[in-house]
């Protein structure tokens, strides 16, 4: 799957937005289930600054969930509607901290490059200097979410879905529909370093909650299939 840097109003990389966008701490109100607004089937609702949630992965599909990229290509229609991809943010990313702390949020810059430096990653991660982001050089990088409405981090809809004509287009309105943004989450392994298997939701920073409203998520902009 691939992702475009959004850049904001920066004039580069460096001075413009993280593409992921920038969450905030999680709220106390639990997502609730219900009939979306942005389409047919389900979508996920609250009534105030929402909790965090994982997307939790279907460990029935693949190596205990996850897929190689070959694999990924060939899902059908609903199963692909569901892959995730385990993605990371430039310098002005975030993580959810598993590894040192209880689940606290915290910039890559002071986290994930520190623990590189260390070699403290059982993953290869490497920074990749044309999208400028971290990038996970695995075989093994994207998983299905589980297909469940008990499963909140699978049931959001992209309220941009299908309106958009290019990719700059997407990634300027994201940022203004979207109300929540993904994070990769940090946790140990059996022998004490830290790896990369889980993404979560946050609601995204500077957003009003004050409203009940429903809670979407950019996927990224798919440009549409050619007519036959």
């Amino acid at each position: 799957m691939e992702n475009s840097v959004f850049l904001g109003a920066g004039a580069s990389y460096e001075a413009g937005l993280d593409w992921l966008g920038e969450p905030e701490e999680s709220g106390e109100q639990l997502p609730m289930v219900a009939a979306s607004a942005c389409g047919p089937g389900r979508g996920l609702f609250t009534n105030g600054r929402p909790r965090a949630v994982e997307v939790l992965r279907d460990r029935s599909i693949g190596a205990d969930g996850f897929l190689e990229d070959e694999e990924a290509e060939q899902l059908d229609s609903p199963v692909s509607d569901f892959l995730t991809c385990v993605l990371f943010g430039g310098k002005f990313g975030w993580l959810r901290d598993e590894f040192t702390s209880d689940g606290a949020l915290r910039p890559l810059r002071d986290t994930l490059q520190l623990w590189l430096e260390e070699g403290r990653c059982a993953q290869h991660i490497e920074w990749d200097e044309n999208q400028k982001c971290y990038t996970l050089a695995e075989p093994l990088k994207s998983y299905v979410a589980w297909n469940d409405p008990s499963n909140l981090g699978a049931m959001p809809n992209d309220a941009l879905f299908d309106t958009c004509g290019n990719q700059a287009e997407y990634n300027i309105k994201d940022a203004e529909v979207n109300n929540l943004v993904m994070v990769p989450c940090a946790r140990a392994t059996e022998n004490g370093l830290v790896e990369f298997k889980s993404m979560w939701l946050y609601p995204r920073k500077g957003w009003c909650w004050d409203e009940p409203q429903e809670l979407t998520l950019g996927y990224g902009w798919e440009e549409p299939d050619s007519p036959m």
